[in-house]
């Protein structure tokens, strides 16, 4: 084999190869050389991306169905620094993701050279391992074990590998078969072999659970795709009051249309009545700020289920956490309380009824081209073996509402920032090319991550959903600045009519609609371009927002009743 002459950066690839890896992502960069003709010799799947922002990304994407961790590759400098949301993101929801940065000489770095910023330990606080291996100063096998332990570690998130090279930087040479040994398959399976014992339930909540018809709230947050279960939703919905997340553990749960449409129908009567004696979550933490105001309010002592690490206190009454897997765990709550609960029918009926007065009310409003109606059409349009993504602000709120069946639904919400969005998803559709992959985005995400698709190569199964409503909405949603000229200049910040400059030059099909009858035939053009398309759908976005405040007034007049 002719690889690079610089053992790091062999040893690094060869033996995450040997240990499961499949797919690198690249960007263009002197420094990082090395790593990519390693990673070229080895047959690996290498995506190019010409932003390390969303190069980290798309790795992140690619992580998201299978759970193997896939190999984002930079050069030395701030393009090592754009890692960093990607990271921040993988930290948090829980994504194996491994970043590898190159690095000038250790010698060398105090000397001014152009391109360098400081790399060691950059992350080390939103990583699960950060190290630096230097093949100056370390031998093969002290390499091989570094990427042994890195590639352990990247099973529960990120971790990075900050790697000096001197130069010359291109150099290759010929190994034999002797020096292309790698870890057997066995010594392979024991080092990655991670899977937990199922863990008991804590005694502590065995004995809350234990009591006559217990009152059992269970909060399903957002977790990644490879963790999730796929039944048992049913089951634990008649043992407990359940509000599971659009990207929650349970594949087809949507317990809840939406916890803030529960809230506004509820009276404080209600409220008191419907407080539960404990309440447990997995996951990430509940989206809705007023819901999580009153899950504080209730001060009912909390446990947390999972293996993230976090362990946050989310509501002020932190009791334990539980570390067992989301789908184990919710197993056997499945197991541990009764089989139907009195406390959970109350929550059930209330669900309904509020299910109920969104659809009446949705059905009934006069202009129905809104962001919300288009969101609720596209619950019940897309294929149903599609891998649905939602950029964060309204996307991702908009998701909550509507029952997707059984469609794998994914949004950034580990940071929850903007950025990322478009490139997660081409990471998921790189990676699984049998399946369609959609991404629900708005205008402002759909620009800030368009770089998402300047990759090669190119994903033909993407398909994108612009809904170009003016800007930042969410400033419209929230209780943010009232001065409606403030609002529109620096928070809502319009940056285009239209996209369809935007996704012709990334190599994307175009097709748009301002209306139904032209919706109609635009996505049916859209559906039937082989390869990726992107279709705009303009709406007015104070008519948006206009009516989501009224559908929350006329849930609001409901609790007043």
């Amino acid at each position: 084999m002719r690889t690079t002459d610089h053992p790091a950066a062999h040893g690094l690839i060869s033996t995450w190869k040997s240990l499961g890896l499949r797919h690198i992502v690249v960007s263009p960069g002197s420094r990082s050389a090395p790593l990519v003709l390693a990673a070229h010799a080895l047959g690996l799947q290498i995506t190019v991306a010409l932003d390390e922002r969303s190069a980290a990304h798309v790795a992140l994407g690619m992580a998201l169905h299978s759970g193997v961790p896939a190999c984002a590759i930079t050069t030395s400098g701030t393009a090592a620094l754009n890692h960093g949301p990607a990271i921040a993101e993988a930290f948090y929801m829980g994504v194996p993701l491994i970043s590898v940065t190159a690095d000038r000489p250790a010698a060398k770095r105090q000397m001014g050279p152009g391109q360098m910023v400081v790399q060691t330990d950059v992350f080390a606080d939103h990583a699960h391992c950060s190290m630096e291996l230097d093949e100056l100063t370390m031998s093969t096998a002290e390499l091989r074990g570094a990427a042994t332990e890195a590639w352990i570690q990247a099973q529960r998130g990120p971790v990075h590998v900050n790697i000096p090279f001197d130069e010359p930087l291109y150099g290759m040479l010929e190994l034999g078969d002797k020096e292309l040994e790698t870890l057997s398959s066995t010594d392979v399976s024991t080092i990655v072999s991670n899977e937990m014992e199922p863990t008991s339930m804590p005694d502590e909540l065995v004995d809350m659970l234990s009591c006559h018809d217990p009152k059992v709230l269970v909060l399903l947050g957002a977790i990644p795709e490879f963790l999730r279960a796929t039944q048992a939703f049913e089951a634990l919905r008649d043992r407990a009051a359940v509000f599971a997340d659009a990207f929650g553990p349970i594949l087809g749960a949507n317990a809840e249309p939406s916890a803030s449409s529960m809230l506004l129908g509820l009276g404080d009567k209600a409220l008191s009545e419907l407080r539960p004696e404990v309440i447990i979550t997995c996951g990430l933490p509940p989206m809705d700020k007023k819901w999580r105001e009153q899950l504080v309010a209730w001060n009912a002592p909390h446990w947390h289920i999972g293996i993230d690490g976090h362990n946050w206190d989310m509501f002020g009454s932190y009791a334990g956490s539980w570390q067992v897997s989301a789908s184990d765990g919710i197993e056997q709550l499945v197991d541990a309380l009764p089989g139907f609960n009195a406390f959970a029918g109350q929550w059930n009926v209330q669900s309904d009824r509020a299910a109920a007065v969104a659809s009446k009310f949705s059905a009934g409003w006069t202009n129905q081209w809104t962001d919300w109606h288009i969101y609720e059409r596209m619950a019940s349009s897309l294929d149903d073996d599609a891998s649905v993504h939602f950029a964060n602000s309204t996307s991702a709120r908009h998701a909550q509402w509507f029952d997707w069946g059984r469609r794998m639904l994914h949004a950034n919400r580990g940071a929850a920032g903007i950025d990322g969005c478009l490139s997660t998803a081409v990471g998921d559709a790189l990676a699984n090319p049998e399946r369609p992959v959609v991404l629900l985005t708005g205008d402002t995400a759909w620009i800030y991550d368009s770089n998402g698709l300047v990759v090669r190569p190119i994903p033909p199964n993407l398909k994108v959903i612009v809904i170009n409503n003016g800007g930042g909405n969410i400033f419209r949603w929230i209780d943010g600045p009232e001065e409606e000229e403030v609002l529109e200049h620096y928070f809502e910040a319009p940056f285009a009519d239209s996209v369809q400059g935007s996704a012709l030059q990334l190599g994307a099909a175009y097709a748009s609609a301002e209306n139904w009858n032209e919706f109609e035939q635009s996505i049916s053009t859209w559906r039937n371009i082989n390869g990726p398309a992107l279709l705009e759908l303009k709406t007015n976005g104070k008519e948006s927002a206009g009516f989501y405040h009224a559908l929350k007034d006329c849930l609001q007049r409901k609790k007043n009743r």
